[in-house]
């Protein structure tokens, strides 16, 4: 047994799927195929369910998953060290403040694990903040909505969401497909204040002729899921946001969304920039959530 194919056999964990998984161990997807199936035959029992879309581990690979995680930590650890003499490394990443805090937790902790030699700063913010610190290198890359095409900004696409109508799970509207947006006038709602695509909602009731009460206004998006599960007010959010009393249901004649990706100015692009960014297109962004209806998750 070597080192590699518990690494192989991670990335696949973590990923669950041998292309992605592949991009995130910089090998090609036969190269791991073949140190997963070498693994397989040392060990003399399967490790994957191959049988479906998704990749799942057998009884042999859940036994197996805590003995690798110690193996590649004790030798990360010895790693990190032999090194500690050598200087650091250190990634500045600017993060969206509207996006959703697990997803982004999970890719930075995944990349921590597999980077342990690699020292991580962030710094959360606007979208125009995020450009102005690429700018000032302030930060050396960050997660954010697609620039504008004029922009000498550099975009890889991560991921698109679309905006669709959070109601408490025992709501009369989450055993419908979709809901005209005129059905929506005078309907009390959490208006969500911090969204790029805030004036765009705005914009698209208001030429509807549609006006929803307002009952409270936030920032936080923890708040506004709060206050729709507790049946307060229904509310516009992203599809990557969920709460579990809360069900989330398609508009009709509300199209909005954003596509989400990494920025970064190409004059500054380095090792450690690129292998952030390779990192980051291997992900699973795809969400796992429930009560969602008809929702495309673009990837």
């Amino acid at each position: 047994m070597d080192i590699y194919q518990l690494r192989y056999f991670l990335a696949v964990v973590e990923t669950s799927n041998f292309s992605r998984a592949a991009e995130r161990a910089f090998v090609s997807q036969p190269t791991l195929s073949t140190g997963i199936k070498k693994l397989e035959t040392e060990l003399g029992a399967l490790l994957f369910n191959r049988d479906t879309r998704k990749i799942s581990l057998t009884e042999a690979g859940r036994r197996l998953l805590p003995h690798a995680r110690t193996i590649i930590y004790e030798c990360n650890a010895a790693k990190q060290e032999l090194i500690r003499q050598n200087p650091v490394q250190r990634l500045q990443l600017g993060l969206l403040r509207s996006l959703s805090t697990e997803r982004l937790a999970a890719l930075i902790s995944d990349f921590g694990k597999a980077h342990p030699d690699i020292q991580i700063s962030i710094k959360d913010g606007s979208v125009a903040q995020l450009q102005s610190w690429l700018g000032d290198r302030r930060v050396d890359l960050a997660i954010s909505v697609m620039p504008e095409p004029e922009s000498s900004i550099q975009f890889d696409r991560l991921f698109s969401w679309k905006y669709v109508l959070a109601v408490p799970k025992d709501h009369s509207f989450t055993s419908r497909n979709s809901i005209p947006l005129n059905q929506l006038d005078r309907l009390d709602f959490v208006h969500r204040t911090h969204c790029e695509a805030e004036t765009d909602v705005t914009r698209t009731f208001a030429n509807a002729g549609t006006n929803p009460h307002i009952v409270f206004r936030t920032d936080q998006d923890d708040k506004a899921l709060a206050f729709v599960g507790a049946g307060l007010g229904l509310c516009m959010i992203p599809d990557f946001l969920s709460a579990s009393d809360v069900a989330q249901v398609p508009v009709e004649g509300l199209d909005i969304g954003r596509t989400i990706g990494l920025i970064w100015q190409k004059e500054q692009e380095n090792e450690l920039i690129q292998s952030f960014r390779m990192f980051a297109n291997s992900h699973d962004w795809r969400p796992h959530r429930s009560g969602a209806k008809n929702l495309d998750w673009a990837r």
